[in-house]
């Protein structure tokens, strides 16, 4: 009678060492044995990342009207500040901090 079992191809386990740096934040962070695999999981984060300041910052003409973190666009800052940890990108910054401002106008009622 035949085995009843698909052979396991995955590799076998890598034991993470403490203060294993890689070359991004992101490496450091998951420690993931694999570059290859880190590297499109950042590509598909920041991919991500553009997409979501897309819809909800540039399409709105750079302008707050919800200005709340989990709906508005502190939520595309926060995004945006949390993208600047990971690449140290300082256009990410520099958005981040024009979001704030819009936000901190919006709220105060001034046009």
């Amino acid at each position: 009678m035949a085995d009843r079992f698909f052979p396991n191809e995955m590799p076998a386990f890598v034991e993470e060492k403490e203060g294993v740096l890689g070359p991004s934040p992101l490496h450091s962070l998951l420690y993931l044995p694999y570059p290859k695999t880190a590297d499109k999981l950042l590509r598909a984060a920041l991919d991500l990342k553009e997409k979501v300041v897309k819809e909800t910052w540039v399409r709105l003409r750079r302008r707050a009207k919800d200005f709340t973190l989990y709906t508005g666009a502190l939520g595309t800052a926060f995004l945006l500040f949390k993208a600047y940890q990971v690449t140290n990108n300082r256009g990410d910054l520099s958005l981040c901090s024009e979001i704030i401002r819009a936000c901190d106008v919006a709220s105060q009622g001034d046009p």
